[in-house]
């Protein structure tokens, strides 16, 4: 079976280094994996983590013709070097380039997965353009595979695609480490505990934590103006960094730098101590995929507040594992956020306790990776 070889395509390592890790080295034992990425000095720590072979393709995010025309180029040199059975990509420009590229190139298995679509909070000829090459993505693709059941439906009604189109599993792309994201960990409650006195955030006290990137469609804007109407017991811990390419608006960023009971942490590589100091995790997203965060706040015992998106809506239950609120609603935002802050602690346990488990029965990491295989096997007409 490792004759089978198969090429991993993201726009960015970064999506390689933490949402899709380990995941090449556990199918590398039954396929002949390569990756490949933009950034050059990646592929060393790439190759060594993964034990499979880094290839560098520059690509660009956003719309850059010429680029693109480069990368494709690229990507075919490499194909033709390579000579795969399959070709997966993620992410949109990976998708673009690759599936082109691997069509070219007479490819025979060609997959691409849909996370989060851009289009439907886009307008105009924006809108259009990106609708567009969403439609050359899945015209080239052998198979199309929706990250939630929620991008699967916008595809279809957005008149993307009409080829068929199954989730796998329950949704995402990646699974939980349930052993890595687990509650009471005595060391990361210690740091937990040391970050909550640092922050001035006393026992009694209600916190909220948001952690993601500092983008104007994560509803940042609203979770401002929302927790402004919350009580004063209320803190609201902010994990993530500034989104250089779509920041969020400069009146956000100063209530977060200048309000005493907002703690801007900026970036975290392990956002575990955040997550355990907290008692809900709150993203208001105008758009997801299938959040990672809302995943691994589960997989911590954490309810959370989420708005009515895709990938969120099919996560969150409201009154078993968190609360759900109007997208782009102040309103909405505050009233679920207040219903958190206002379920007594003993129910709060109980609603972590509700979503750990939910975790557990449909995100398992080793679960997924375990159903990724049978999914390549079947592409590919393995027995």
């Amino acid at each position: 079976m490792k004759e089978a070889k198969m090429l991993i395509v993201t726009t960015v390592p970064e999506t390689l280094k933490t949402i899709l890790s380990l995941q090449p080295r556990f199918l590398n034992r039954n396929f002949s994996v390569h990756l490949a990425s933009s950034a050059e000095g990646a592929e060393e720590t790439l190759s060594a983590k993964e034990g499979v072979p880094f290839h560098v393709v520059p690509m660009k995010r956003g719309i850059s013709p010429l680029s693109d025309l480069l990368s494709i180029f690229n990507m075919c040199r490499l194909l033709f070097k390579l000579k795969p059975s399959v070709v997966h990509s993620y992410t949109p420009k990976a998708g673009l380039v690759s599936m082109i590229a691997a069509f070219i190139c007479g490819v025979p298995v060609r997959i691409h997965t849909f996370t989060g679509l851009i289009f439907p909070t886009q307008t105009g000829l924006k809108k259009i353009l990106l609708v567009n090459i969403d439609r050359i993505i899945c015209m080239l693709a052998t198979r199309i595979v929706p990250e939630g059941e929620g991008v699967r439906r916008d595809l279809l009604s957005f008149g993307v695609t009409r080829k068929n189109m199954s989730v796998i599993g329950y949704g995402n792309i990646a699974g939980v480490d349930l052993g890595f994201f687990q509650p009471g960990i005595e060391a990361i409650s210690s740091k937990a505990e040391l970050l909550k006195k640092s922050l001035g955030i006393a026992d009694e006290d209600f916190v909220f934590c948001y952690i993601g990137r500092l983008n104007r469609d994560k509803g940042l804007r609203e979770l401002g103006q929302a927790f402004l109407e919350l009580p004063d017991f209320v803190h609201l811990i902010v994990v993530g960094e500034l989104d250089a390419e779509a920041p969020v608006d400069s009146a956000t960023l100063t209530l977060f730098k200048e309000h005493q009971r907002i703690h801007a942490l900026g970036f975290k590589p392990d956002i575990r101590d955040a997550l355990e100091a907290c008692d809900a995790l709150v993203l208001p997203s105008y758009r997801e995929g299938f959040p990672n965060v809302v995943l691994q706040a589960g997989a911590m015992s954490k309810p959370a507040v989420v708005t009515d998106i895709n990938g969120s809506n099919e996560i969150i239950e409201p009154g078993l594992n968190g609360w759900v609120a109007k997208p782009r609603d102040v309103s909405s935002l505050q009233i679920a956020m207040s219903q958190a802050v206002n379920t007594p602690k003993t129910e709060l346990l109980k609603m972590g306790a509700f979503a750990r488990s939910r975790i557990a029965e449909r995100y398992d990491q080793a679960v997924h990776w375990g159903r990724m295989n049978a999914f390549y096997l079947q592409e590919l007409n393995i027995d």
